[in-house]
């Protein structure tokens, strides 16, 4: 049955547009006319020290330049801002404040608040203790807190024109964007999408691609939803919003952890934020007043806050398609794998995937996150992925990626996506960028693989957890096998012990899977290496692959094991028939090239001389 078929009594109680009903009261479309921003250059306030772009030098008058070119002296005349900043970031906290007070220039450089957060976050607690760099109360910039400067105290220094760098201007444009204004027309829309188009039931849209609303992210109602859909109607291939068009189930379905609540409960437990570890009551007043181009992100897995929300460690009623969990047969060894997120408006997390393949939900606590999500094999516009994606180089923010025109390249490339009712979800096909908004009480499934990027509308609160469902395991065993060095989370005194644990109580044959186990078990210096690890390599290399692979035969999937490492050798051999095709196309066509020319091989142009 087609989603064009459907009734509007078929579709009751979980209410669907259907064609001909994609409009509002008023007769307007659901859909924003356009997802582009309108113009790249937002409106902000002038720069508290009188900064001003480096490009409106070329305005000034003659005096100006003179008077200009005088005050700035040898160093800020004949060096790059880059260089600049990268000599005084070389300089302590005393340093800075002397350099602020031989002159505008000076001040305005040495009092660049980006200067004065790295010199505090790239510092352990012991560091900062023994440089004088703590601070309890949180001043309006990470300058004012450091020096403890009341704000009231803070004496606006205007700089008189003097200063122009793109170095000191552009972060603080861009810590002015409010993206409220440059995504109305996407919020609006998403809006409607919630309160309009309603959430579907999943037995009348019965997979992805039948969505009609090209480049947008599905929204299923969730009580209409099983696993059984989940693996066979491709859902798991694809992202998509769980929520409910009842209200008061809605509300009911996910905790009330609201910053409120969180402050309440937990003001003086300290929480991570990226590079740091904060009591929350510090966190938020820094949240509520700050400018930093990219804020800090209450990221946190670990505090005792949130061994009081999840006592078993586990978030107890995840969305349908997460409640079989592989990576739980890792048990205490396993990664970090559910966090506590919150953060202002502003922040959010710049493109990436989930780690070790593993899929991942994200339920929205409080406030609203915009993402944008591509499939594998299609790289984010604006970013540098290598071929082996272990390396990604990204603009330095959010807003520097909006601003510089990749958002709506974005949009663009989702704009261009067109409904596939084949099925079709291989290149070209309904699998393309899609973009989407989860409000509070939804949940995004963001599925192993895919780019993503989330931008918080609003001061917002998110609950997430990584996972792997059985229908994903070759992917992840594809990933560890072939990506070792890209393995990360892992911990060599939890994996040491569980597996020492194993292999005690081992009855089974010796393969090679435990020899490698065993070898591993030998490194004796591994034991008490408490250190997560980012990526593994060289001889510290963990036999992750082969523990995962044992670990699950031992918790009753020996089919599924089988069944995956046979998918991925047929994988294997046919990458590796189709390079040998290309070998041999490869020497077929330079010794054609011989032959015809005996200097050596020639692609056949003709030079004339």
């Amino acid at each position: 049955m087609t989603v064009e078929s459907v009734s509007s009594q078929t579709l009751e109680p979980c209410r669907k547009r259907h064609k001909g009903e994609n409009q509002t009261k008023s007769g307007k479309s659901i859909l924003a006319k356009s997802r582009t921003t309108k113009t790249l250059q937002q409106q902000f306030t002038r720069h508290p020290l009188n900064v001003k772009p480096s490009s409106n030098v070329l305005f000034a008058r003659d005096d100006e330049l003179l008077k200009i070119g005088r005050s700035a002296g040898t160093l800020f005349k004949k060096l790059p801002d880059d260089v600049i900043i990268g000599i005084l970031s070389l300089l302590d906290k005393r340093g800075l404040c002397n350099a602020s007070l031989v002159s505008k220039f000076w001040y305005a450089y040495s009092t660049f608040d980006e200067l004065w957060r790295n010199l505090y976050t790239t510092k352990t607690e012991e560091e900062r203790e023994a440089s004088g760099l703590t601070f309890k109360e949180w001043k309006g910039s990470w300058r004012s807190s450091i020096l403890k400067i009341d704000v009231k105290e803070q004496i606006p220094i205007d700089c008189g024109g003097l200063v122009y760098s793109d170095a000191l201007f552009t972060p603080y444009a861009n810590s002015c964007i409010d993206y409220q204004e440059v995504f109305r027309d996407i919020i609006k829309e998403q809006e409607n999408l919630r309160d309009i188009d309603g959430y579907w039931d999943a037995n009348v849209l019965t997979n992805p691609s039948k969505f009609p609303y090209r480049g947008r992210i599905p929204r299923i109602e969730e009580s209409t939803f099983t696993y059984e859909m989940f693996e066979r109607n491709k859902w798991d291939q694809h992202p998509f919003i769980l929520g409910s068009n009842d209200p008061i189930k809605s509300k009911n379905r996910w905790p009330g952890w609201t910053i409120k609540y969180l402050l309440e409960q937990f003001p003086n437990v300290k929480f991570r934020q990226e590079s740091v570890l904060w009591e929350l009551s510090l966190y938020e007043s820094y949240a509520l007043a700050n400018r930093d181009e990219n804020p800090l992100y209450l990221f946190d897995c670990r505090s005792e806050a949130m061994k009081v929300l999840l006592p078993t460690g586990y978030f107890p009623h995840p969305p349908i398609y997460a409640t079989k969990d592989l990576f739980k047969v890792f048990q205490e060894c396993r990664p970090d794998h559910s966090w506590l997120i919150t953060g202002p408006q502003r922040s959010g997390s710049t493109f990436h995937k989930d780690p070790n393949s593993t899929d991942a939900w994200n339920t929205v606590l409080q406030g609203s996150k915009l993402w944008v999500l591509l499939p594998p094999g299609m790289k984010p516009p604006g970013v540098f992925v290598s071929d082996d994606e272990s390396e990604v180089i990204s603009p330095t923010g959010l807003a520097e990626w909006v601003k510089s025109g990749f958002w709506n390249d974005s949009i663009q490339i989702s704009d261009e996506a067109t409904l596939d009712t084949n099925d079709n979800f291989g290149s070209g096909g309904f699998r393309t960028c899609v973009v989407g908004i989860t409000f509070a009480n939804e949940c995004m499934y963001v599925p192993s693989g895919w780019w993503h990027t989330v931008i918080n509308l609003e001061d917002s609160v998110a609950f997430t957890a990584n996972f792997v469902p059985p229908c994903k395991i070759s992917n992840v065993l594809q990933f560890m096998k072939f990506k070792p060095d890209q393995v990360s989370g892992f911990r060599h005194d939890l994996l040491q012990k569980k597996l020492s644990e194993f292999i005690n109580g081992y009855t089974g044959n010796i393969d090679e899977n435990i020899e490698t186990i065993k070898k591993y078990l030998q490194r004796e210096d591994l034991r008490n290496n408490d250190e997560d690890v980012g990526e593994l390599n060289g001889a510290c290399q963990m036999p992750v692959f082969e523990t995962f692979v044992e670990f699950l035969k031992a918790s009753g999937y020996e089919d599924l094991v089988r069944e995956s490492l046979a998918h991925l050798k047929k994988k294997s051999d046919d990458e590796e028939e189709d390079l040998k095709v290309r070998s041999r196309a490869w020497e077929t066509l330079t010794e054609e090239g011989r032959k015809k020319n005996n200097n050596g091989f020639s692609f056949g142009f003709d030079i004339d001389e």
